[in-house]
């Protein structure tokens, strides 16, 4: 066997379980506080758990569309790449590059706290666009009303009406 091939098994690991994850950490013993210095803790544990990413509401603004903002979070602060989003989503790479290129020219998002978060699933409906996704959400399954839903968006409170009444006919056909 020669230098190369020796190389590529040492560098074969196995991480398919969360188990063997904690047990690599302790024969390292690397601390879960050391490893939170390098990796994002609740990524990680979003990845372990095999949890569906949630989208805190104070991401949304003026300048960014609903699907710019959601992309450039997952994309910028969660990490995740163009391909894991577009399957998320369930809409093209394209697209979600489209929507990325767009929002570049913004700075990254500085979390703040956020008292209400959208599972991402929400999107997955392709019946409905993102906006009308995240109001029919926000309306229906949080019972908010036009105007609070309008302020944590930063949209019109009438856009926001208008929006639910085209998700209602879409319901309705």
């Amino acid at each position: 066997m020669n230098r190369k091939e020796e190389v590529k098994k040492e560098k074969i690991r196995d991480f398919s379980s969360p188990k063997n994850i904690f047990e690599k950490l302790k024969e390292h013993d690397i601390s879960l506080k050391d490893l939170e210095k390098f990796y994002r803790i609740k990524q990680l544990i979003e990845k372990l758990e095999k949890k569906e990413p949630e989208i805190p509401l104070s991401i949304f603004s003026k300048e960014l569309s609903s699907l710019e903002s959601i992309i450039k979070y997952l994309k910028e602060n969660l990490d995740y790449t163009n391909k894991q989003i577009a399957k998320l989503t369930k809409r093209s790479e394209k697209t979600i590059w489209q929507a990325y290129n767009s929002s570049k020219k913004f700075p990254k998002f500085k979390i703040e706290y956020s008292k209400y978060y959208l599972p991402l699933s929400i999107l997955s409906n392709r019946k409905f666009a993102v906006l009308e996704s995240v109001v029919k959400y926000l309306r229906e399954a949080l019972k908010l009303n036009y105007s609070e839903i309008s302020k944590l968006l930063h949209r019109d409170e009438r856009t926001i009406w208008t929006v639910y009444s085209r998700v209602k006919k879409k319901n309705a056909k």
